[in-house]
């Protein structure tokens, strides 16, 4: 099914606005988790989460639970942005058909990974419990591939928006 050009483009909008905003509304709540979020997605064992968790303190922790009212609506718009972006702009008509729905899920994948990684995190600051060592190795690389789908997704559009721009300064 494809959508009529202006509401195809209003959804566009919507959801990058959405994204956009509600990104900038996550960083600025969690400023000062030092190390920042990133650090603490990117542990792959209980010693390097729990160091992290550490340094926050209890309520360095209680922002990062609450981040999650935040984050959880983050991922569900850059998965709806992005899709869009790929099945609907006129940036990805060049590519083939196969490319272009690659694109086009990788996303939402990427936020579907997201989800996943919450979910762990959730887990793992919310029990004093040791947890099995496999879930903090499964919580870094969920994020690694979430933010390789990320940069894969940034990189090739960024591609795209220069090779258009290029091709209208010849024109």
């Amino acid at each position: 099914m494809t959508l009529q050009p202006k509401y195809a483009t209003t959804q566009l909008w919507f959801f990058g606005t959405l994204a956009l905003g509600l990104f900038v509304a996550m960083v600025w709540h969690s400023w000062s988790l030092s190390p920042g979020i990133p650090a603490l997605q990117l542990t792959f064992d209980e010693r390097s989460f729990k160091t992290i968790l550490a340094q926050w303190g209890p309520d360095g922790i209680g922002l990062f639970r609450q981040h999650f009212l935040i984050d959880f609506p983050v991922l569900l718009s850059y998965g709806a942005f992005g899709y869009l972006l790929a099945r609907d702009s006129i940036l990805f008509r060049p590519l083939d058909t196969w490319t272009r729905v690659l694109y086009g899920w990788a996303m939402p994948a990427a936020a579907a990974l997201d989800a996943i990684e919450n979910l762990l995190h959730l887990r793992l600051i919310s029990e004093a419990a040791t947890h099995a060592p496999a879930l903090y190795l499964i919580g870094g690389v969920v994020a690694t591939g979430k933010w390789l789908l990320i940069a894969n997704f940034m990189a090739g559009t960024l591609y795209l928006l220069v090779a258009k721009w290029r091709e209208n300064l010849k024109n």
